[in-house]
Parts: C-alpha cells; sequence; structure tokens
C-alpha cells in the first residue's frame, strides 16, 4: 500500500468514527484500530490529533471542490441551487462530527501556523474552484464578478446553515436565499 493510501485509510477511518461523535471524543487507538494500522503508524502521517484535524478538513474541502467541479457542465440558472445543496450537505457532514462553529474554532486555535495555512489554502481551493465554475456557466462575466459571486453564495449557504443550526428551523426558506441571490447576482 502506498503512503499516500494509507494517509487516505487513517482519514476515512476517522471520518467513519465521526457520526454521532465530536472530534474530541475519539481517541487516537480508535482511529489506529479502525484503519487498521498500529497507532505509530499515525504518527508517520499527522504529527499530533490536531494535524490530523487539519488534514481531515483538508480531505474534506478538496472532495467537495471536486464535486463543485463536476458542476462544471450546469446552467447559470441551476447553479446557484445545485451550489446550495453541495455545499450545505458539506456543512451537515462536517458539523455532525465538529460540533458548533465555535467547536470546529477551538480545535483550529491548537493548530500551528502552518497547518492553519494548509486550511486557508484547502479552503480559498475550493472558493476558486466555486469561481471557475461560474466562469464557464456565464462566460460573458469578467474575473472579478464570478469571484465575487462564488463567495457571496458561499457565505449566504454558510448564514442560512448557522441560522437552521441555531434555531433547529431556519426562518426563511431555501428557495428564498436563492431568490435573493439571483436577483442580486443578475441570473
Amino acid at each position: 500500500m502506498t503512503k499516500e493510501n494509507k494517509r487516505i485509510l487513517i482519514l476515512k477511518a476517522l471520518e467513519e468514527l465521526l457520526p454521532g461523535r465530536r472530534f474530541h471524543e475519539i481517541t487516537l487507538e480508535e482511529v489506529a484500530k479502525a484503519a487498521q494500522v498500529g497507532k505509530g503508524t499515525i504518527y508517520l502521517y499527522f504529527k499530533d490529533k490536531d494535524a490530523l484535524f487539519a488534514e481531515l478538513v483538508c480531505y474534506q474541502l478538496e472532495r467537495l471542490s471536486q464535486e463543485l467541479a463536476a458542476l462544471a457542465d450546469c446552467a447559470i440558472h441551476d447553479l446557484p441551487g445545485r451550489v446550495f445543496e453541495l455545499v450545505s450537505n458539506f456543512i451537515r457532514r462536517h458539523r455532525a462530527g465538529f460540533g458548533t462553529v465555535s467547536g470546529a474554532v477551538n480545535h483550529t486555535a491548537n493548530l500551528s501556523a502552518e497547518q492553519l495555512e494548509k486550511l486557508r489554502q484547502c479552503s480559498s481551493d475550493a472558493v476558486d474552484t466555486l469561481a471557475k465554475v461560474f466562469q464557464k456557466a456565464a462566460p460573458d462575466w469578467s474575473s472579478s464578478r464570478t469571484a465575487l459571486n462564488a463567495r457571496a453564495l458561499l457565505w449566504l449557504v454558510d448564514g442560512f446553515m448557522r441560522s437552521e443550526f441555531a434555531r433547529e428551523k431556519s426562518c426563511v426558506e431555501i428557495e428564498e436565499v436563492l431568490s435573493f441571490y439571483k436577483r442580486g447576482a443578475e441570473i
């Protein structure tokens, strides 16, 4: 098994342990057992549990970027709804393992500057991927307009999901948010 395959095996094992539990509740021993590797093997790939956290988030963001890139042939009118669905599902999955936004922030507080930069880059790559998808769907848009519309849509999804988590039910319907976005983006 290649080094990269083993790294992914460990990340997938952690991902499988997360549903119904919080990241901080899971031990490296459990991850090693689920990945069918020795605990020491985890340390060959990840400096510590915080590094494992950072790598898992990046791994998940890379997969989100791939899902967003797969929307490249989507019509501009349909794109916001498809993006909303993908990103809101990503946030739900992410929240299931890391708890509240403040819980994820607490995890990031322990990360090194290098790990934080890697997280920022993975997040930025996802935004750039979405901007490229917008550019393909609306080739007459400028690059600054596609980047702005990509960020605005992601901010709206994030805000909607935060309000949904805070109230257990959103006071605004998804269709209203999408309609608001489309008017602003002139779609």
